[in-house]
């Protein structure tokens, strides 16, 4: 039997690939320490003389209509349970990489968490590990195991009944954040009209897919008619941006965009790794179109000037360089510069590298209903990021509100890197330095990681 398991292990490479995933999410938890945060500041008080009912109730007509994420929240800080977080925090950790193994069909695992051990997990810590963990990596791991069971459901695979009723609890505590229920609710729309249209749809299905509609749509309804909602709007913006009610929604849309693509172009090094493989994809093209081509060239060469070129643009385009600083350090259009029309370009070329990597997705793959999924899970991805724009606490929120964005993008290398796999394939020293340089950064990566969790000490 155990021969068997061992020979199993070896001729699947997810089961390797989450074992190593296993170990290192684990280590990382062995080292975390919560010495501040929202959990010991706020809510390991809350339940000091009420229920947690009441608790909820207070929370939702004062605060915020994410009652079902605050719920473990409140329980775990109540008495700071923090070996029970962790051992759920790594739980969650290996559900979203199992989740993004399972939606890429288990083709490439190990890029899968060489990916994932890319991301800076420090960004969970922003409001203390357990409040920021649970508020963000929960809904996602939760959300991404939805979207599991609803690819399944598009393939004609089957999912159990057990399955079936997990995925609702799931989604129900994922889509109570806001920003995730609007990008699942794009998704899952794009799914309900490929099934219509290839006639995929049988009744089982369809009640799968009219619970999840129902379940999003009251959590966004939740969202909305929350009165907690709309009085942390007012308090934060007497405490972060006195001028927000005087934004209109254009000014708002503006904001949102240009900090997701300040963050995104200045910062992350997994939309540098986003953007070499769009112009992979648009290089391996059968198509051949210049202008695909350059709409994939674009893109990078705009994050290389503002990264590993930055000190020559420096010193030969210092205006440049000035220009997209001061939207880094959260300048905008105002009454001071409304009429300078340099306070545009930014905006501008923000949405050229947009529309670019949008043409290069829909015009890149041999099926064009494969390129406009990807449009669209790249559009519900920045939604969650641009919507932010939409509360005064854009600048203050930090990173953690690029995770949902992050992992869309993780999803989308994962696809354009299979679509490019049999090209890499064919040229060995290609492939050979593309294994060892992602093998190298991962361990860098891993090791920033650990150096970021022991920064939190002090």
């Amino acid at each position: 039997m155990i021969e068997n398991i061992l020979k199993e292990a070896r001729s699947d490479s997810r089961y390797p690939a989450l074992g190593i995933a296993f170990v290192v999410v684990v280590i990382e938890h062995l080292f975390i320490r919560e010495y501040v945060g929202d959990a010991i500041a706020i809510f390991s008080h809350l339940m000091d003389h009420a229920s947690l009912l009441s608790v909820l109730r207070f929370r939702y007509l004062s605060w915020t209509s994410r009652i079902f994420i605050e719920t473990p929240l409140i329980r775990l800080s109540s008495g700071m349970h923090t070996i029970v977080w962790a051992m759920i925090d790594i739980l969650m950790w290996m559900l979203l990489i199992w989740a993004l193994m399972a939606l890429s069909h288990y083709k490439h695992n190990y890029l899968v968490i060489s990916l994932v051990f890319i991301y800076p997990i420090i960004q969970m810590a922003s409001a203390g590990w357990m409040a920021t963990t649970i508020n963000y990596l929960w809904p996602l791991s939760m959300g991404s195991f939805s979207f599991v069971s609803l690819d399944r459901i598009y393939h004609h695979k089957k999912v159990s009944l057990i399955t079936g009723l997990l995925t609702v609890l799931a989604l129900l505590f994922a889509t109570n954040f806001e920003t995730f229920g609007v990008m699942y609710l794009c998704i899952l729309t794009y799914f309900s009209i490929q099934m219509l249209q290839q006639h995929r749809i049988n009744f089982r299905g369809s009640i799968f897919i009219f619970v999840q509609y129902l379940i999003s749509i009251a959590n966004l309804a939740l969202a909305l008619l929350s009165p907690g909602n709309r009085l942390r709007v007012i308090s934060e913006t007497r405490d972060n941006m006195l001028d927000f009610s005087n934004l209109t929604l254009i000014d708002k849309v503006v904001i949102g965009f240009n900090n997701t693509f300040s963050e995104l172009t200045d910062n992350s090094f997994l939309f540098l790794c986003f953007s070499i493989m769009i112009l992979a994809v648009a290089l391996v093209s059968k198509k051949h179109s210049r202008i695909v081509i350059g709409a994939g060239i674009f893109p990078l060469v705009f994050i290389l000037t503002r990264t590993f070129l930055k000190p020559v643009v420096i010193i030969y385009a210092p205006k440049f360089d000035q220009l997209f600083n001061a939207i880094a350090d959260q300048q905008r259009v105002d009454a001071i510069n409304y009429f300078n029309f340099t306070s545009y370009i930014p905006f501008v070329l923000y949405v050229l590298i947009f529309m670019s990597v949008l043409i290069v997705l829909l015009n890149s793959f041999n099926n064009l209903s494969t390129g406009l999924f990807l449009d669209i899970v790249l559009i519900s991805g920045f939604l969650t990021t641009v919507a932010v724009g939409f509360s005064p606490t854009v600048y203050v929120s930090g990173q953690r509100t690029f995770l949902f964005l992050n992992f869309v993008l993780i999803y989308m290398i994962i696809i354009m890197y299979d679509k490019c796999y049999s090209r890499f394939n064919s040229i060995k020293y290609l492939n050979l330095v593309a294994r060892w340089s992602t093998s190298i950064l991962t361990v860098f990566f891993v090791v920033n990681n650990f150096i970021s969790i022991g920064s939190t000490y002090f």
